[in-house]
């Protein structure tokens, strides 16, 4: 009996275990708070981490796996002359280019022109003009500053820009970049009214122009509509002097003003450090701060309005710098190349110095910039420079080439003739080119 009651009374303990009940630990409400506040901050730090690292590092990673295939910018080389039977040819070229013009006028028996036939001529000007406005721009530059009250407010200079070439990522843009003061962005605006952001991809120095860069990325299928790519004449030869040219840009000094005229002279020169250049007058009167570019018949580009070029000449005159002797520095600034510097300014040997002087055709020197590496080379005014490396020159277009070959930090043995006791001694030397100042 006694053993029963022991295992009733065992069962009613393990009844009553299992019936209890196990309390919870109380929760602690601030402590819950917090670690939610940490996880909810923790969170928003790791986003905008995540975000800021794709957004540095993901044109990186794209570059990296999709390459931009950026095509490298050359113009077809020129001939310094031309050939009588190709001069034949252009003649043939200029008169239909002028037919083309005149084809609107009735002509009458009598040969005379009317008034609307006149107009006529104008019109068709006007449409050429209008037509090649599709590769000018506008380029400005936005200099930031700060007043007497340490207010910040911008300053803006625009002038016009030409586009020059593409490079299969971005179109590239020459204008005078000098005339933009050093600014902290630089905007383009084309003639379609899109503005864009632009890089000056690089500068020379001596002309004042510059190449900037506008990508490709930036624009919509509409906004590209209405940008054209200059077509760059050649200047190479006397075919232009005496033709009709068009100035197109802010010739007098505002935006999308044109003139009408001819080219009456290519014979003057600007002489510029390691460069001489063949300038274009006219007979067309321009604005000192006039920009823009000079074209032919065919809507092609033959010279580079700038303030050096009009500066050569009094009232106003304009005058470009011809588009042939840029070339070779457009290319290379095009295409992101630092240009050479050597530190000679120079001219061409005229046929009469050959045959009056017995002075020796090539580069002749007029003068050598201070503490330039020519200077350190020992090269000296008045020495004719016959050869440069493998290459021999005739003339100071030919040395120039020979410059825009070379890289900074380069050397070029120059093989020179100077003048001493009456007589022309040969002499070497050998210039380490630095970059153009």
């Amino acid at each position: 009996m006694d053993n029963q009651e022991n295992r009733e009374d065992k069962n009613r303990e393990s009844t009553t275990f299992i019936r209890e009940t196990i309390k919870e630990r109380p929760v602690n409400k601030k402590k819950l708070v917090r670690r939610t506040i940490v996880t909810v901050f923790s969170a928003v730090v790791f986003g905008m981490v995540a975000c800021f690292t794709f957004l540095v590092l993901e044109p990186v990673i794209s570059n990296m796996l999709y390459p931009e295939e950026i095509t490298k910018v050359e113009f077809p080389t020129e001939e310094e002359e031309i050939l009588p039977d190709a001069m034949l040819t252009e003649d043939a070229l200029q008169e239909e280019m002028e037919a083309s013009i005149l084809e609107q006028i009735d002509m009458s028996e009598s040969k005379e022109i009317s008034v609307e036939d006149y107009g006529n001529v104008y019109e068709s000007l006007y449409e050429l003009s209008s037509k090649s406005e599709d590769f000018m721009t506008t380029v400005t530059g936005v200099t930031q500053d700060t007043n007497w009250l340490q207010e910040t407010f911008e300053n803006e200079n625009s002038i016009s820009g030409v586009i020059v070439a593409d490079n299969g990522v971005e179109y590239l843009v020459l204008a005078e970049a000098n005339q933009l003061a050093e600014a902290n962005e630089y905007r383009i605006t084309f003639d379609n009214g899109v503005v864009k952001e632009a890089q000056l991809k690089g500068v020379d120095n001596q002309t004042g122009l510059g190449v900037f860069g506008v990508k490709y990325a930036g624009f919509t299928q509409e906004e590209k509509e209405g940008i054209a790519i200059a077509q760059l004449g050649t200047t190479n030869n006397n075919f232009i002097l005496g033709r009709p040219v068009i100035a197109i840009g802010s010739p007098v000094g505002q935006k999308g003003s044109l003139s009408y005229g001819m080219v009456t002279s290519t014979g003057n020169t600007l002489s510029l450090v390691d460069g001489l250049y063949k300038i274009l007058d006219t007979d067309m009167y321009g604005s000192e701060n006039a920009s823009g570019v000079l074209i032919n018949l065919s809507g092609e580009v033959l010279g580079i309005i700038t303030k050096q070029s009009t500066d050569l000449r009094e009232g106003h005159i304009l005058s470009a710098i011809a588009i042939s002797e840029l070339k070779g520095v457009v290319e290379k600034l095009s295409n992101g190349e630092a240009l050479a510097y050597a530190g000679i300014y120079g001219q061409d040997v005229t046929r009469e110095a050959y045959e009056n002087n017995g002075m020796p055709y090539g580069a002749y020197v007029t003068e050598v910039a201070m503490q330039s590496p020519a200077m350190e080379a020992g090269i000296l005014s008045n020495d004719v420079i016959v050869q440069a490396g493998l290459t021999s020159l005739t003339s100071f277009a030919d040395y120039k080439k020979v410059l825009l070959s070379k890289k900074p930090g380069e050397t070029l043995k120059l093989y020179i003739k100077r003048y001493s006791g009456g007589e022309y001694i040969d002499m070497e030397v050998e210039i380490t080119l630095t970059e153009s100042k």
